[in-house]
């Protein structure tokens, strides 16, 4: 992979993150995703969150696309809030809660086993590292408190006005959004950003979705990866020197050993 497509991507899962990228970015924030509450507003009457699966469950004579449709549609049923309006009111109105005050709260040591509950809780895990007491505790606590969960691989409505921000602090006036793949690139002005409209219902991002954002010079990378609950910060020194992150988002640097499961790894402490 030569340096510039690098600088377009996440490493491998597998892959220490800051090498991988050769010094084309020398510093790296993770930002974890906040978990919020709306008032007035109950999570369980809310399409949210990850529909987990389990195939085993699905009868044998029955497709499975079909079958997830269907258990989609019935989760659905009954929602005071629909996933696209649950957006909207969330980037509008929404309180958001650090991982430092939710792990306070379920009795977790660190940011690691939040994550490794989060994980748990989608399935998103191998069964020998799950946590399953922490995640039906973290669970438990969030139900009874009408607390959101966050969510995986997608840019978070409570992060995206700070995501903005954090670009036109660099300088920029416009950025490239990508998709997973590299299938479809789009340049998209800042300022269009610059609103309360929620990004998952915008008609000109990529046909896929938006899971990467690039200053055009790639000076500067933002990615989700499809089964963490993070966002991911990847510049040069001198892009990020006066970004001041830890101010806009919760965090911690990346160390050269950081892979994207960094929650197997010797905790990195956060900054705010």
């Amino acid at each position: 992979m030569d340096d510039i497509h690098r600088m377009k991507f996440s490493p491998p899962d597998d892959t220490a993150m800051l090498p991988w990228y050769q010094g084309a970015f020398t510093h790296g924030f993770i930002a974890l995703h906040p978990f919020f509450t709306v008032e007035g507003l109950d999570p369980t009457s809310c399409d949210h969150g990850t529909l987990v699966l389990t195939g085993s469950h699905r009868p044998k004579d029955v497709d499975l696309l079909k079958w997830m449709d269907e258990q989609a549609a019935t989760r659905r049923t009954g929602k005071e809030i629909p996933g696209g309006s649950l957006a909207d009111i969330t980037k509008r109105f929404s309180r958001r809660i650090g991982w430092r005050e939710i792990c306070k709260e379920v009795g977790l040591h660190d940011h690691r086993e939040l994550d490794r509950a989060l994980r748990t809780n989608i399935k998103g895990l191998r069964r020998e590292l799950e946590d399953q007491d922490a995640a039906e505790r973290l669970v438990t606590y969030c139900n009874r408190q009408s607390i959101f969960l966050p969510t995986e691989g997608d840019f978070q409505p409570t992060m995206e006005a700070e995501i903005v921000s954090m670009f036109q602090n660099a300088g920029l006036s416009e950025i490239l959004v990508g998709d997973e793949f590299d299938e479809d690139e789009k340049l998209i002005s800042l300022a269009s950003l610059a609103n309360s409209s929620p990004w998952e219902t915008r008609d000109d991002f990529p046909k896929w979705g938006a899971r990467r954002l690039m200053a055009p010079d790639h000076s500067l990378l933002v990615w989700v990866h499809w089964d963490s609950f993070y966002t991911a910060i990847f510049g040069t020194a001198q892009r990020l020197r006066d970004l001041r992150l830890s101010e806009g988002f919760e965090g911690f640097w990346c160390s050269e050993e950081n892979t994207t499961y960094w929650l197997m790894q010797d905790a990195v402490p956060l900054v705010q």
